[in-house]
């Protein structure tokens, strides 16, 4: 046992702390974390009063799945399933063919540069019109830049819109319903891809965590850390708590899975083991845990596996070729896939991961973890968090900024300095990324 207010380690029995004179307080038992029997297994199916503990309920199920993110499963089934990239491809293409025309059509080479643009087409991108067509009719005698920004915005539209709905014209021209049976179609096939996905998720979870170096509590750690986390539970009306285990990494980061929740010892380190400090970022996990917002994550990639198959595939290539050449070739080949997902289907489904932060966070300051929640987000953002400029930073961030998360967790008509100078932290060379869902690795 340990005090409470200083961290001091207690004799068995002593009802006071010997350094600080706080009385100690007895704390709940710690149960072993194990794998449930098989006889468990089926006793949980049998009799709704027999309760795993290693997963959120139903209701979370159900709200993550169909409520939580609903805009971004639909961007992700429309990016996946109804040909998105390639649309965008043929877009950029027309775009490319129609500034091309119009940039000579207003001179005495528009007529030949049409002609050798049809020619060149016929081999790499028949069209079934001539590359003269691209072109708006106001722009046939101006030529120069004027005619290649009208080209190539004509040109996009015309080619991008001819992608996108001829397969649905020659669809309705066979049979009226066919369009719409082809549409929900592909639908229910993302709905059941996504199903699987989801399922695979949860069952390989404790492997992916094992490989990624998540372990379980040592005896010292559950001994400190347990007792935590039941008094979290309790606080936030929890039945049944996922695993908690432990990553070694200096890292100070802690994020929740589907089963699992994982803090790293770099975490525990930079925030001193403050039991204030910790407690609150167990509550802002435990609440994702409770929310079910890692069963999110994996339905949304679930319902857009190929196209984030397609993305994985194209950007573990790019990192890992270093060759100038063939890194260009890769970008060339699936930049209309990388266009899609990081500029359509991430945006979209990233403001509503921003929006489980700021409810985790609720769900904290109710559990009664204020104090503790803002201290440790104003010491990890003076300490750690980096600039939010540019695309990546800026609007596919999982998180919020810190500070206006700082903001909606702070107590009305109380006064908060900019920079809290709380007690000196231990620093160590890391980056953090408080309080993220696991990301399905």
């Amino acid at each position: 046992m340990y005090c409470d207010q200083c961290g001091q380690s207690l004799p068995p029995g002593a009802a006071a702390c010997p350094r600080c004179g706080a009385p100690a307080e007895p704390l709940p038992a710690v149960p072993a974390q194990r794998a449930p029997a098989a006889g468990e297994w089926v006793r949980a199916l049998v009799s709704p009063a027999v309760r795993l503990g290693h997963g959120p309920g139903a209701r979370a199920w159900l709200a993550a799945i169909l409520l939580r993110n609903l805009r971004g499963t639909a961007a992700g089934i429309i990016g996946a399933w109804f040909n998105v990239p390639f649309t965008i491809m043929m877009a950029a293409s027309g775009a490319v063919i129609g500034a091309l025309v119009g940039l000579f059509h207003g001179s005495f080479l528009g007529p030949q540069i049409v002609a050798r643009v049809d020619r060149l087409l016929q081999w790499v991108l028949p069209l079934p019109f001539s590359a003269g067509e691209l072109l708006p009719s106001a722009s046939i005698q101006i030529g120069g830049i004027v005619g290649a920004i009208a080209g190539g915005l004509n040109g996009a539209w015309t080619l991008g819109l001819l992608a996108f709905a001829e397969p649905w014209k020659r669809m309705y021209a066979s049979d009226a319903l066919w369009p719409v049976s082809f549409a929900v179609g592909q639908v229910v096939v993302a709905v059941f891809v996504g199903a699987l996905y989801l399922l695979w998720s949860v069952a390989t979870e404790p492997l992916r965590l094992r490989v990624s170096g998540a372990r379980r509590l040592s005896r010292r750690e559950a001994e400190w850390l347990m007792p935590m986390v039941h008094e979290v539970a309790a606080r936030l009306g929890l039945r049944s708590l996922p695993h908690v285990l432990i990553d070694d990494r200096r890292e100070a980061n802690a994020y929740a899975g589907i089963r699992h929740i994982v803090v790293n010892q770099g975490l525990l380190d930079q925030l001193d083991h403050d039991r204030g400090q910790v407690s609150a970022v167990i509550a802002h996990e435990l609440a994702h845990w409770r929310d079910g917002d890692a069963i999110a994550i994996a339905w949304a990639k679930g319902v857009t596996l190929p196209l984030y198959l397609l993305y994985e595939i194209a950007t573990r290539l790019t990192r890992m070729v270093h060759n100038r050449p063939l890194h260009y070739l890769i970008r060339f080949v699936f930049w209309s896939v990388i266009v899609t997902v990081r500029y359509i289907v991430i945006p979209i489904q990233a403001s509503a991961w921003r929006c489980a932060e700021y409810r985790a966070d609720a769900a904290a300051v109710r559990a009664g973890y204020r104090t503790g929640l803002h201290q440790a987000l104003s010491y990890l953002h003076h300490s750690f968090d980096g600039e939010r400029s540019g695309w990546d930073a800026a609007i596919l961030a999982m998180h919020p900024p810190t500070e206006l998360r700082l903001e909606a967790i702070e107590e009305p008509g109380r006064s908060y300095p900019l920079r809290d100078d709380g007690p000196a932290r231990i620093a160590m060379p890391a980056r953090p990324s408080l309080s993220t869902v696991e990301r399905d690795r």
